[in-house]
């Protein structure tokens, strides 16, 4: 999962008879627990969340579902940990373009652009953007906000003249939306690099956004 930050969990080391039988037992707790996230997203991208048993997971690392339940509740845990940790990198993507000088169009095309790349590189994340999955509710105020704020540089832009006078939510949704969708296709392994998708649907998008010349 490139880019994504560590999430401590402050258990300490297994010890006794299970850390004797443990591949992992010179680890951490958090490593360890890492190791299962890790394996999931391999399998989640591979075979997709309902596909993916706790037992897949497990086995990923040659252990029983048993196991796996020492380092985490169940798989919507782990599905509720990948999209806190995207939400976190996306929030401060956006925060770093949020404080950029510049012309408020190009702020938003940088926007779309780190939104589109985080989908294309992190395709767990994009999972868990797409899925029908219950989140908690720090994780949806998490999500609003980054809308909210996302909203914030399509009125910025409409103010200034270089994005469409519309309603600027619905406008906001319609760019999510399109940068979302595309992780429902990407795998990673077609005739176009990433750079060259994120032009392609950076330009789509600007095509909707963009207020007409003159």
């Amino acid at each position: 999962m490139s880019g994504l930050r560590r999430r401590g969990i402050g258990r300490p080391p297994l010890s006794g008879p299970e850390a004797e039988a443990n591949p992992l037992s010179e680890l951490s707790f958090e490593e360890r627990r890492e190791r299962f996230l890790e394996a999931a997203v391999r399998l989640f991208e591979e075979k997709g969340y309902k596909n993916t048993s706790v037992e897949d997971i497990a086995g990923e690392l040659g252990f029983t579902k048993k196991v796996f339940y020492y380092y985490w509740k169940n798989k919507r845990e782990i599905v509720q940990e990948i999209h806190d940790r995207g939400m976190a990198l996306m929030n401060a993507q956006l925060d770093a373009v949020m404080k950029e000088e510049g012309e408020p169009g190009a702020r938003l095309d940088a926007a779309i652009r780190n939104h589109l790349r985080t989908v294309l590189r992190d395709r767990s994340i994009a999972g868990t953007l797409l899925g029908d999955f219950e989140f908690s509710e720090e994780t949806l105020r998490a999500r609003r906000e980054y809308t909210r704020r996302f909203q914030r540089l399509v009125e910025e832009g409409m103010a200034a003249g270089v994005v469409r006078k519309t309603d600027p939510q619905m406008l906001t949704f319609a760019i999510l939306g399109l940068c979302n969708s595309v992780g429902a296709w990407y795998r990673g392994d077609g005739r176009l690099t990433d750079e060259e998708i994120i032009d392609i649907f950076a330009a789509f998008a600007a095509r909707g956004w963009r207020a007409a010349a003159g």
